[in-house]
């Protein structure tokens, strides 16, 4: 996390300021998932560049995707109950 103290805002900024850290870090962490998934699809599916995808590939890419999709909103539910904990605190 990082330390707001050292920027002489009152105690209401800083919580702010914190939490705004913190979402641009999840929203970072968001988006290095994405490339890491992007390239985990890319890789396992498709074996070489051509004019379109075969039907294997077609279909690879699809449930790579969906799964893609189900782990995202996974993250994201775990993010906004994260944020709805601290909250509450």
């Amino acid at each position: 996390m990082a330390d707001t103290a050292g920027l002489n805002l009152d105690s209401v900024s800083q919580k702010e300021l914190q939490q705004f850290i913190e979402t641009e870090q999840a929203h970072a962490r968001v988006q290095s998932q994405v490339h890491n998934l992007t390239s985990l699809c890319w890789d396992k599916c498709v074996g070489s560049i051509s004019s379109g995808f075969s039907g294997k590939e077609q279909s690879c890419l699809a449930n790579c995707v969906d799964r893609f999709f189900d782990t995202s909103s996974f993250l994201v539910r775990k993010v906004e109950e994260k944020r709805a904990f601290a909250g509450a605190s």
